[in-house]
């Protein structure tokens, strides 16, 4: 089954450039070259990845990905920006963004980019279910639910979330944690945007758990306990 990817660019060129660079045979690509269509595309479409530059005219990058979110959180998002500051990046990996790509930047690199990230979401399944008391994983289903809620997690937190359930009590560091998320072919991140994913997951978590299963170990990183 093709997959379906929004191209999200006020470029017309760059646009271009992109889109010719995915195989038809495996994707269904539409455009957008202002954030009001892609607005509107993402309200009436399903899509399995969108690329997102931040500057479109209308509707900003960072709004639509707030509407991303709230339709869906297995969305895979690449957001495109001339910003390439660490305080830039950890606000966009707040707004749950998988990676990030800084303009300029190669078609080649991201057409390679696209593909794995959802090649490794494709793949990550299995009939594992992991729990820590309220909070139940389910690598089957893809579902995780806490006190009996399901809660949605983006790829990269759902994949955080499954090591920490799989090595209960094992500390991770930050590098650690990057080092997954890239091996894994979920984007590149850094020590501010794996701090991000971790405030979402325990947010996330803690809207229906008091009890923070997620702790900070000072000097090395963070892991879940069971006590």
């Amino acid at each position: 089954m093709k997959k379906n990817i929004l191209i999200v660019e006020d470029e017309e060129l760059i646009v271009d450039i992109i889109n010719n660079r995915l195989d038809k045979d495996i994707y269904n690509v539409d455009t957008a070259l202002d954030g009001q269509s892609a607005l509107f595309k993402i309200q009436e479409n399903d899509y399995d990845l969108v690329t997102l530059d931040i500057m479109v005219p209308f509707v900003d990058g960072f709004s639509l990905c707030e509407s991303i979110r709230k339709k869906s959180k297995k969305t895979l998002i690449i957001m495109i920006s001339a910003l390439d500051t660490e305080d830039f990046k950890a606000k966009a990996y707040d707004y749950g963004i998988d990676d990030y790509i800084a303009k300029p930047f190669s078609a080649k690199e991201l057409s390679l980019k696209i593909k794995s990230l959802l090649k490794r979401r494709d793949e990550l399944s299995s009939t594992k279910v992991e729990n820590i008391g309220v909070l139940v994983l389910n690598d089957l289903s893809k579902e995780i639910t806490v006190n009996n809620n399901s809660v949605d997690f983006t790829p990269s937190e759902y994949l955080i979330l499954s090591v920490f359930l799989q090595n209960k009590n094992r500390a991770y560091s930050r590098q650690e944690l990057a080092q997954l998320i890239y091996d894994n072919y979920l984007g590149e991140i850094d020590d501010r945007g794996i701090d991000s994913h971790i405030c979402n997951i325990r947010r996330k978590i803690n809207k229906y758990e008091e009890k923070n299963l997620i702790k900070t170990v000072r000097g090395i990183g963070y892991k879940i306990d069971e006590n």
